[in-house]
């Protein structure tokens, strides 16, 4: 690929990764100072809430302004917002130190929907390739950034400088860039993306689907916060038990290629996906330890994306492409809601049940998805999927393709 092309995805690896460092330390912190489970499931949501209320006007901001101008901006205010929060929480303002990660998040919403919506003109005929690598990267940083930042638990002094440099290089690397400005609307759509959904059984169920598998792992991951402070033994503190076992559920998601051949349609794909995923997780549950469950959470990582990419699939292909994109924007607020109401829940439910209860509940409710993939004879096989991809969702996982290498090459994509 062009080299201005690798800037712009190394740029927004950066800059997604250290926005999303901070907040296991700030999950910590918080349960440490109040040990509230409503107030470490507000903390937990403070991250989801601006994707569910900025997606719908975030895109917008690429089509009026200069793209490139729009993302040094995003990385400027993420870079401002993220050096207030060490100063809020050595002045014991952690409330405050929350709100600057959650606004710092705020700011980036605007990034990802330009730099997709240039990457047809910025990369021409590496235009396909490009755009699956910003999607790898824009959806793998939503799990991958946190996990990260729960490694770094055991010492939490170096989350917010790595954070802070990590956003320098990403807007050192946008130096000398300048992406093509947005052409003119010449028309304007009504109610085409409402009129897809009510007119597609396969959208429905995908979208309620992928809300479910959202919702799950959620309240999964605010669940290993309690399991690590009760439930689990060992010789680690409950600060690095809780780190390690994040990051083997985020890091997991990077195994999805794994389970690749697991499904010939995008139904079994789907099944087998939540069917592991209920397992894995009913094995944390008994866990005695962060140990015992490490392999577990790894393999539930792997499932959901898994899972999810292939309910991605039969989105794109029951999608009209006038409405693609404005689908995976409804399928973004969907799956972001559905996270936020998981990690709201979570606290309480197991405060009232048990951490291990709940996620024994989490696996069953993971297992009875099953009941609303989309079914054969409504989808097409994976492996006749169109390879057409405009601009999938930003999720909990990592997207993977479902064309074959053959399709790849005859057919010239264009990203919206």
């Amino acid at each position: 690929m062009r080299p201005p092309v690798n800037r712009l995805l190394g740029s927004h690896a950066l800059a997604a990764l250290a926005m999303s460092l901070p907040w296991p330390w700030l999950l910590v912190l918080v349960w440490d100072e109040t040990h509230s489970p409503g107030l470490l499931g507000l903390t937990a949501a403070a991250r989801m809430l601006p994707y569910v209320a900025c997606s719908w006007w975030a895109a917008r901001v690429g089509d009026r302004h200069r793209r490139d101008r729009v993302v040094r901006v995003t990385i400027v205010a993420r870079l401002v917002l993220l050096a207030g929060v060490p100063v809020a929480v050595a002045l014991d303002q952690l409330a405050a130190a929350v709100v600057l990660a959650a606004l710092a998040v705020a700011v980036a919403t605007p990034a990802y929907p330009a730099l997709a919506a240039a990457m047809p003109d910025a990369a021409r005929e590496d235009a396909t390739r490009a755009t699956d690598l910003l999607v790898t990267i824009e959806v793998a940083s939503f799990v991958v950034g946190p996990a990260f930042g729960g490694v770094l638990l055991g010492v939490p002094a170096l989350i917010v400088p790595l954070a802070l440099a990590g956003l320098v290089a990403a807007l050192g690397l946008l130096a000398g860039v300048r992406l093509a400005p947005a052409e003119p609307r010449t028309s304007e759509r009504r109610g085409g993306t409402w009129a897809a959904v009510r007119a597609s059984s396969p959208i429905r169920r995908s979208l309620v689907f992928m809300s479910l598998l959202n919702l799950v792992l959620a309240a999964v991951g605010v669940t290993l916060v309690l399991m690590a402070r009760g439930a689990w033994t060992g010789w680690w503190t409950p600060d690095t038990a809780y780190g390690v076992a994040s990051g083997a559920l985020g890091f997991g998601a990077l195994a999805a290629p794994s389970l690749s051949r697991w499904g010939s349609t995008a139904w079994s794909r789907s099944r087998v996906g939540v069917l592991l995923l209920g397992a894995a997780l009913a094995v944390v549950a008994v866990s005695p330890s962060v140990l015992w469950a490490l392999l577990p959470l790894l393999l539930a990582g792997a499932a959901a994306v898994h899972a999810e990419s292939a309910a991605t699939s039969v989105v794109q292909h029951e999608a009209d492409d006038d409405v693609r994109a404005s689908l995976f924007g409804v399928a973004d607020a969907c799956m972001v809601g559905a996270a936020m109401l998981g990690a709201l829940a979570a606290p309480a439910l197991a405060a009232a049940t048990g951490p291990a209860v709940l996620l024994g509940a989490l696996a069953l409710l993971a297992v009875t998805t099953t009941t609303v993939a989309a079914r054969p004879g409504t989808v097409a096989p994976v492996a006749q999927l169109r390879p057409t991809t405009t601009v999938p969702p930003t999720s909990s996982s990592v997207s993977t393709a479902t064309a074959s290498p053959a399709e790849a090459k005859s057919s010239a994509v264009r990203s919206a």
